[in-house]
């Protein structure tokens, strides 16, 4: 499967303060590396900004879209912090035009960094790589062996889950 990384950093690529300087490389990048033929991946790449995602602006959101409506990948993957997710999500949602909405688009993020004992970042990256290959159009979330539309989920700040969010409480 042809596939397209656009990294954006989070606690995914070991990136866990907003004021940490940002890693010259991309965690996810190199596993995926190593894993590409055991996935059965072609990876074409890119880091659109390595941040923690609580330092995301709407600028990295646009070079985000920006590199989504010009790329002709139709699976795109999006490593991503976890604290931010929902709302590049749905940035994505609002901001990408009709072709780029045709793709399949997930985001990923994980609780504990690649690479360090207890991560679920593999299986978080697996869980994404198998939804990409199934091809669900649109943008969506990949956390907790689901997938999630990125307006009706939210990040549980006392578990670090992802879990649906209360319609009483959407904005």
């Amino acid at each position: 499967m042809l596939l397209g990384v656009f990294e954006t950093g989070g606690t995914i690529n070991g990136i866990v303060d907003p004021a940490a300087p940002p890693p010259a490389d991309s965690r996810v990048l190199a596993w995926l590396g190593q894993q590409a033929s055991r996935l059965h991946l072609e990876i074409d790449s890119q880091i659109v900004v390595m941040k923690d995602s609580r330092s995301l602006e709407d600028t990295d959101r646009e070079r985000l879209a920006a590199a989504i409506e010009a790329t002709r990948l139709q699976r795109i993957l999006i490593p991503h912090g976890t604290y931010t997710m929902p709302a590049t999500g749905m940035y994505l949602r609002r901001h990408l035009g009709r072709e780029a909405q045709s793709k399949s688009i997930v985001l990923v993020g994980s609780r504990v960094p690649l690479g360090e004992a207890g991560s679920d970042a593999p299986s978080a990256l697996e869980f994404a790589v198998e939804t990409l290959g199934e091809g669900p159009v649109g943008v969506w979330i990949a956390m907790n062996g689901r997938i999630w539309h990125p307006g009706e989920v939210v990040k549980d700040d006392k578990t670090g889950d992802y879990v649906a969010r209360d319609p009483a409480r959407a904005n």
